[in-house]
């Protein structure tokens, strides 16, 4: 019996380690109660990769004969970072038998590589930074304010775990045709916003380095209290960094004329928002109806009708989701967690409220007109033209009537969809399908400042 127990509890903490180290393999947090927020999967991300050479050559402008130098650092530093990475999972990889020794402290043992290993990576960071400064001519140290603050752009901004947090309005504005008149009159909005940004980032990444190994220590003494006060700590840093982009499209969106003002406000939140400002049904449902051929010069103009007051609503409710979420956003992680923290004591949890309450509520409206809209759109048509349309454009992916929230009808029509599914041969097109690409890096033609800090100059990096 003794031997049975021993047994058991030997594999209880070895698929514990195992566990752990593959959620890191994957880039998946440690922590099931405080998610991506405890920083396990940010331990295993390079600080510097290969890449970055574009960065250093841009703002700091290397002579020739520095460049093979920078390159030799850069492979130095993904040597030794991977070297490290691997020396981390194989002592996760070995501690069943202290974790078996210490059972009460397992998680703790388990954890300690991983904290071993984060204080090696930030030393090896400084460390790298200071052999790169050690290359540089007193003139290009005086543009190593311009470099850190592209890189800090560059790692920390697609950090961001929040909606609208990861948005890039320099990769957006990349991606659109401004004339040389429009850049000129965006671009100081664009230099505060650079200001204004770095240094939401910049605060982000302090309170995340204070904060996760506070979370880390609460998961192992399951102190969870202390863990959400935690997690309270950085997404109020993370709320700055949303705020400092909802800045920056409302100035710009001023001081652009119309329709571009629109286009480009459109285009960043739904990179940001995209749950929100991605083609609903009904305007998928307007699509497929306009291009049918049997419709009715009166049915045509109903249905203009119906469009212009659908607009309207779709701009008030949208609008009315995204204030939700830009005033309680910061409340995502805290519910997030408690309902994990709730799981784990294998309490009853309403996975449909994983949202702040305020959040849900605006969702639950906005799900409410699109189908008002929908059905007003389909009494228009007659039984044989409705069954004509596709399921897929009724329907959204989960077979469920889109736009109905939780109807308990929507969902039995849902069904009808997934027996449908493959028949569908939809028409569907996306208003988006080019979207601008690029990453943080992405300035643009003459769009804020240049790697040399004079406005209007700087050039798009290559990847």
């Amino acid at each position: 019996m003794m031997k049975t127990c021993q047994h058991g509890m030997s594999r209880f903490l070895t698929s514990m380690a195992t566990a752990i180290l593959a959620a890191l393999t994957l880039t998946t947090s440690a922590s099931a109660q405080f998610g991506n927020q405890a920083g396990f999967a940010e331990a295993f991300q390079k600080d510097f990769l290969r890449r970055d050479m574009q960065l250093f050559v841009d703002y700091l402008r290397l002579e020739d004969w520095q460049r093979p130098i920078i390159e030799v650092l850069l492979d130095d530093y993904q040597i030794d970072f991977d070297e490290g990475t691997e020396s981390c999972k194989d002592q996760m990889s070995n501690l069943k038998d202290a974790m078996l020794a210490d059972p009460e402290r397992a998680m703790e043992i388990a954890l300690q590589p991983i904290k071993d290993w984060e204080v090696r990576k930030k030393q090896m960071r400084v460390d790298f930074m200071d052999n790169i400064r050690a290359q540089l001519s007193p003139l290009q140290l005086q543009r190593w304010d311009s470099l850190e603050r592209a890189m800090r752009r560059e790692k920390e901004l697609p950090l961001g775990e929040l909606p609208g947090e990861k948005m890039n309005i320099f990769a957006v504005l990349h991606g659109m045709e401004l004339k040389p008149g429009d850049i000129q009159t965006i671009d100081p909005a664009l230099m505060t916003y650079e200001v204004e940004l770095d240094a939401a980032l910049d605060q982000r990444r302090k309170q995340m380095n204070t904060h996760q190994p506070r979370l880390q220590d609460a998961m192992i003494s399951k102190n969870y209290e202390d863990g959400i006060n935690g997690l309270r700590q950085i997404a109020s840093s993370r709320t700055a960094v949303i705020e400092a982009h909802m800045r920056a499209i409302e100035k710009i969106h001023e001081q652009l004329d119309q329709p571009l003002a629109d286009e480009f406000r459109i285009a960043v939140l739904r990179r940001g928002y995209p749950e929100i400002f991605k083609p609903t049904v009904v305007d998928r449902l307007i699509e497929e109806v306009r291009s049918r051929e049997d419709l009715t010069p009166d049915q045509s103009s109903q249905l203009d009708t119906i469009e212009a007051e659908y607009r309207l609503s779709l701009h008030e409710s949208n609008e009315s989701v995204l204030a939700a979420y830009r005033t309680h956003a910061q409340e995502i992680p805290i519910v997030q967690a408690e309902q994990s923290i709730a799981r784990r004591n294998k309490e009853a949890v309403d996975r449909g409220k994983n949202l702040p309450t305020r959040i849900l509520e605006t969702k639950k409206q906005r799900d409410e007109m699109l189908e008002d809209y929908k059905k007003r759109i389909l009494d228009l048509l007659t039984p044989e033209q409705v069954s004509q349309i596709p399921a897929s454009v009724k329907f959204d992916r989960r077979g469920r009537d889109a736009g109905a929230g939780n109807n308990s009808n929507a969902r039995n029509q849902g069904q009808n969809f997934r027996r449908q599914n493959n028949r569908g041969n939809s028409r569907i097109t996306h208003p988006d399908k080019n979207p601008p690409k690029g990453n943080s890096r992405d300035r643009g033609p003459g769009l804020g400042t240049s790697p040399a800090g004079k406005p209007g100059t700087s050039k798009q990096q290559s990847q």
